[in-house]
């Protein structure tokens, strides 16, 4: 995963793209781009496993900077659960959590990060008005094809302080033939024997207009 970092360290938040098994890359449209504040520095969070002997890490990192006039940022809210712990044997234990969106927005994609007892998850959007709409239902949720899930530029449209809501089942009994121990009481890590709940909704704020010119060769705008 690429992240940005500030004086105060590593966050969360500074999420910038990951790459994961079956993944490909999020394009967005023109005068759409994700903004690095001066400053910050491209740190990079990569989950390794050892495997007994030396080995070389491959790995490159490229950034292509926007070019011409820049109107909106590309942002997302990550609606996740660190404090669960999933009981052995079982077959589908839930987790849940919620977020709020602070702006009128324009939906892009979602997107579902999971380990191997990964078994579903769904994204319910709750509207100030009181009524409901299922976003996505991922039913039959894999490790090896994590891609996102795309509306149609400009098509899906959400009213500021819509909450949206993920749950996740997780399958650790022994009928799951990827869990690593369904003896274990899983709860979450960086590691694919761990857990995680996470799910991503990829957004740009409706009503942002930034008006910047950026330098494609340097990345400067002004």
């Amino acid at each position: 995963m690429v992240f940005f970092t500030l004086k105060e360290g590593f966050k969360q938040a500074n999420f910038v793209t990951g790459y994961v098994p079956g993944g490909d890359p999020l394009k967005v449209s023109n005068g759409v781009a994700f903004r690095m504040p001066k400053g910050s520095s491209p740190a990079l969070q990569i989950h390794y496993v050892s495997t007994g002997k030396p080995e070389k890490c491959r790995i490159s990192v490229g950034f292509k900077y926007a070019d011409g006039v820049v109107q909106k940022r590309l942002q997302h809210l990550l609606v996740y659960e660190r404090r669960f712990a999933i009981p052995p044997g079982a077959p589908a234990h839930r987790v849940e959590s919620t977020k709020t969106l602070n702006c009128d927005a324009i939906g892009l994609a979602l997107f579902v990060h999971m380990h191997k007892r990964g078994r579903d998850m769904s994204f319910t959007a709750h509207y100030p008005d009181g009524t409901d709409e299922m976003l996505l239902m991922v039913p039959n949720y894999s490790f090896d094809w994590q891609m996102p899930y795309r509306w149609e530029s400009g098509k899906k449209r959400f009213p500021k302080g819509m909450r949206l809501e993920t749950v996740a089942h997780y399958d650790n009994s022994t009928f799951n033939p990827y869990n690593p121990d369904p003896k274990a009481t899983v709860r979450e890590g960086q590691q694919t024997k761990e857990e995680m709940m996470n799910g991503y909704f990829f957004y740009i704020d409706a009503n942002e207009q930034l008006n910047l010119h950026v330098d494609g060769k340097t990345g400067h705008a002004r």
